[in-house]
């Protein structure tokens, strides 16, 4: 195909796993591979034609595809007049979009896909089916990065879950961290947790509709924890008793800040509440796993020193004793040796504390009781011998790839064909 030549497609995709059949590929360069590589398996997929910098014989050659694909975002997001709702925090983002997602039966961003080329895919997605409402995952990790992410979303509402020490060797420090997230209430109608406010910026509040959990002050909406059990919670909000099939509070602020946005839109409270019952998140989210021997909480996805404490209650919530397998917090620039003590700190009085990874070293000096690992597979190889009971929780920033253990786990207490 000629340069500037565009033929049609039914959506677009720039993992060659995510192809469906119609799609153009936009094959990016990438730090070590292009997405030329993948081309071939896209085309497989059934992909239409092929977006590169490089001509194809399938191909539309650009000389930017990465810029294409987002102004085709923009255009898409000008084209679309349903709510859009925006979700940012150091934590709780992908939870929270799920959980709203799930009350409104709206569209969303798939897992954590909220980089700008994620999020112009998922615009694109929305113009060409529009949905009712739109939820969108917004993640940054330098200053600037949400201006450009309001820019291209242009979103009508927002919620913001937590302001907490989180990519810090991009951001700086906290206070810069609350520059950038309340960016996103001061642009579209706000709906902010009552975990928020400590940093929230001056006169953000009074504009803003807080939610929370009893016990938490200034809030406007506010749940109440009925019951808690081992892998859920009873709660009760705006009038309406539900069962929410996850632990710990910060699930609950989560589930929360769903039915306020449900009140908003004129949702049926109690069918908002009936879908959030029947919630399901992404893996390695506060996954709660009944195994023979132990209660495996799979929190593996991520971690920050926020989330990390939040995990940590959680932990000690079920019966023990209590392994904490914890790995690295990572971008946390200038202040990780400061707050990877606190976490070594955090961890006493758990029977059985496992590190591993770089940083953790540093954890692990602060906790005589701990053992250390320096490797994922080191670690992996000395779970073989360690006995395992009660609760387990593992943890760890996602370039520690902790789901590595959680599948070992899961694999010794359950037959491979179960698994499969």
């Amino acid at each position: 195909m000629a340069t500037g030549e565009l033929p049609s497609a039914r959506g677009v995709a720039f993992h060659s796993a995510q192809v469906r059949p119609g799609d153009a590929f936009f094959a990016l360069p990438g730090a070590s591979r292009h997405g030329l590589d993948y081309a071939a398996e896209a085309l497989a997929k059934g992909a239409a034609f092929i977006v590169s910098d490089r001509p194809q014989p399938r191909g539309v050659t650009v000389p930017d595809p990465a810029g294409l694909l987002l102004k085709a975002g923009a255009f898409a997001r000008s084209q679309l007049a349903v709510p859009v709702i925006a979700v940012t925090g150091s934590a709780g983002k992908t939870s929270t979009k799920a959980m709203i997602s799930a009350a409104l039966e709206a569209a969303a961003t798939p897992g954590n896909f909220n980089t700008p080329l994620a999020l112009a895919q998922t615009l694109i997605a929305a113009w060409l089916k529009p949905p009712r409402h739109l939820v969108l995952e917004l993640g940054i990790d330098r200053v600037g990065d949400m201006d450009s992410l309001i820019a291209l979303t242009k979103p009508t509402h927002s919620v913001l879950t937590l302001i907490a020490s989180s990519h810090l060797s991009g951001l700086g420090d906290i206070r810069q961290v609350a520059t950038e997230k309340c960016k996103l209430p001061a642009a579209a109608r706000g709906w902010v947790s009552a975990a928020a406010l400590p940093y929230l910026l001056p006169g953000l509040q009074a504009g803003s509709i807080v939610y929370g959990l009893d016990g938490d002050s200034g809030c406007d909406v506010t749940g109440r924890v009925l019951r808690s059990e081992a892998a859920r919670q009873q709660l009760e909000v705006l009038g309406v008793r539900f069962w929410l099939p996850y632990p710990s509070p910060v699930m609950a602020r989560n589930a929360v800040a769903a039915m306020a946005l449900a009140q908003a839109f004129g949702i049926d409270l109690a069918q908002a509440a009936a879908r959030l019952s029947a919630v399901r998140l992404e893996p390695g989210r506060l996954q709660i796993h009944t195994l023979p021997d132990f209660t495996l909480i799979d929190d593996s996805y991520n971690s920050n020193p926020a989330s990390l404490a939040a995990a940590l209650h959680t932990l000690t919530t079920f019966p023990g004793p209590h392994t904490a397998i914890l790995g690295d917090m990572l971008e946390l620039g200038l202040e990780s040796e400061v707050l990877h003590r606190a976490m070594g700190r955090a961890t006493h009085g758990l029977e059985q504390v496992l590190f591993v990874g770089p940083e953790s070293r540093i954890a692990a000096a602060e906790n005589p009781q701990a053992h250390y690992t320096a490797t994922v597979e080191a670690l992996l190889a000395s779970l073989e011998q360690t006995p395992l009971a009660g609760a387990v929780l593992v943890k760890g920033s996602r370039g520690m790839r902790l789901e590595r253990v959680v599948q070992a786990l899961l694999s010794r207490a359950t037959p491979p064909e179960v698994l499969a």
